[in-house]
């Protein structure tokens, strides 16, 4: 058999492929991409030129077709909602790309190294993507859907009320480290912080927007400034990593009283948050927070 799949809990994932098809058809019933080891799915695979992924799937794995360079084509089915980092890194001769119209997700790097692609459509429900998705001309990807709007520091999603990523978060620009997000404002409106939105701001304190209902993966990665952060009542989710390594955090206070979802390591690395007191019946990872902070309840 061309393609290894494994079972669990009625989902299919292809985790290998063994052919040397210059055509290639994904099985009907896969959900998802994924290597189940340190490699990838269809990594550097040369003599891949076509693919064409079945109705259902959701998810493509970071570095499923990273470097398949005579890769040229490849259908996306409406059911995707995922694509991970580094997925199509350096297909170099991938064209067009017709990205889903419920796709929510693009990972970093995503379509790096892919100098003749063009993509036809941005939809408008994409909630989180890096400014390196699309290589250097991500942003500009982005603005060809009106959704999609410069506001302030941010790119932000106006239809789906997402910080996607500070416009200046790509700088090789060394002059601007410690000037970082400083003072940066986050839209009124916003609902959703995206996975490392605002990672290595300079900031000391940020105020959440009321509406805000998910924090996303290392949104605040690296704050190192942050001292205290007051998380609004509408807050549902903090997710992975949110506020990793922020080891200057000292204060956080929930606003409100209803239960939140915290990812693992959520909290890991703030070695100067002593204690912290979740709404009643709050869900954590048991490693979310360090050993030396106290965990206790409203």
């Amino acid at each position: 058999m061309d393609f290894e799949i494994y079972e669990e809990d009625g989902e299919k994932i292809l985790t290998s492929y063994k052919g040397n098809d210059s055509k290639v058809i994904v099985p009907n019933g896969i959900t998802s991409i994924e290597s189940l080891d340190d490699g990838s799915v269809f990594d550097s695979n040369d003599k891949i030129e076509e693919v064409i992924l079945p109705d259902g799937l959701e998810y493509i794995g970071s570095l499923s077709f990273c470097k398949c360079k005579n890769l040229k084509s490849i259908k996306l089915p409406s059911s995707l909602l995922e694509i991970n980092m580094e997925a199509f890194t350096d297909c170099e001769n991938l064209t067009n790309i017709n990205l889903p119209k419920n796709l929510e997700i693009v990972g970093p790097e995503a379509f790096k190294g892919c100098p003749n692609i063009k993509i036809k459509n941005v939809p408008s429900s994409i909630k989180e993507i890096q400014i390196t998705s699309f290589g250097e001309n991500t942003t500009n990807i982005l603005k060809s859907n009106g959704d999609y709007v410069s506001l302030g520091d941010f790119m932000y999603n106006s239809k789906e009320k997402s910080v996607l990523y500070a416009l200046d978060s790509n700088s090789d620009d060394e002059s601007k480290d410690d000037i970082f997000l400083k003072d940066a404002v986050l839209p009124l409106d916003a609902e959703y912080l995206a996975w490392n939105s605002l990672s290595f701001g300079r900031f000391d304190s940020i105020k959440l927007p009321k509406s805000l209902v998910y924090i996303g993966r290392g949104a605040f990665l690296f704050c190192e400034n942050l001292k205290s952060i007051t998380i609004p009542k509408s807050v549902e989710v903090i997710d992975s990593g949110a506020f990793i390594n922020c080891k200057n955090l000292e204060s956080v206070v929930f606003e409100g009283d209803e239960p939140i979802d915290i990812g693992e390591m959520a909290f890991s690395g703030c070695e100067n948050l002593k204690s912290i007191k979740l709404p009643k019946n709050s869900e954590y990872d048991e490693n979310a927070f360090d050993k030396n902070t106290q965990v206790l309840e409203k």
